[in-house]
């Protein structure tokens, strides 16, 4: 995995996009029992080419008209999936992967000309455009509170104590790039500084590379 798209097992996705080309048998396949067999839902001002589709849907068709392409996945070593893996392993992967994932936005691409090899690895993009991290299910009361006390700093969080909010739900990318530049304005040998890294490390890479909109939960 690139390092840029590394993701810790605290970050639970809820929606993924990915693309689906009409070139392809297998995506082209699937494109068509989506439209046909799942409730589709599809924003207005969005491309028309792209379009939602919630998880029970998905797993549904997965399970039914790529049966066989599941078994034959199950069976396989995975030093030979190079050769024979599609868009359907991948999907089934994720779906069994994030357990908190709620909808795919599909990108319908017309072009003839595409890869799912990096490095001569089979891999597939996607992009995670909201996720959750509940830090409360991590961290301590004392590291909590670090958080919080961060938040308020960096202006993401106004606690009101007769009307608290146990969340702040904030592109990663604005997050992120704000934690870094208070990190640079303060002793890197001090402790607020080992928490703020640790936080970092939480969080991983891809977040902000997806610039995903992050609900983080602070308080129960």
């Amino acid at each position: 995995m690139n390092e840029e798209d590394a993701i810790t097992n605290v970050v639970d996705p809820i929606i993924i996009e990915i693309f689906l080309y009409k070139s392809n048998y297998k995506d082209r396949l699937l494109i068509s029992e989506l439209k046909e067999k799942a409730h589709t839902i599809k924003i207005p001002g969005i491309d028309d080419s792209s379009f939602f589709v919630k998880i029970d849907d998905m797993w549904e068709i997965l399970n039914t008209t790529f049966k066989k392409d599941l078994k034959d996945f199950d069976s396989t070593p995975y030093d030979s999936l190079n050769s024979t893996v599609t868009s359907i392993f991948f999907i089934d992967s994720m779906i069994q992967s994030f357990d908190q994932l709620r909808y795919f936005r599909i990108n319908v691409s017309d072009s003839p000309v595409y890869t799912r090899k990096k490095d001569d690895v089979i891999s597939f993009d996607y992009k995670i455009i909201h996720s959750k991290i509940d830090l409360t299910e991590i961290c301590s009361i004392e590291y909590l509170s670090f958080c919080k006390d961060l938040f308020k700093k960096l202006g993401f969080l106004n606690e009101n104590p007769f009307n608290p909010v146990p969340y702040i739900e904030i592109p990663a990318k604005d997050l992120l790039g704000k934690i870094r530049n208070y990190l640079m304005s303060i002793d890197q040998e001090s402790e607020e500084a080992e928490y703020i890294l640790s936080l970092q490390l939480i969080f991983g890479t891809k977040l902000e590379k997806d610039n995903s909109t992050v609900l983080i939960i602070l308080d129960v």
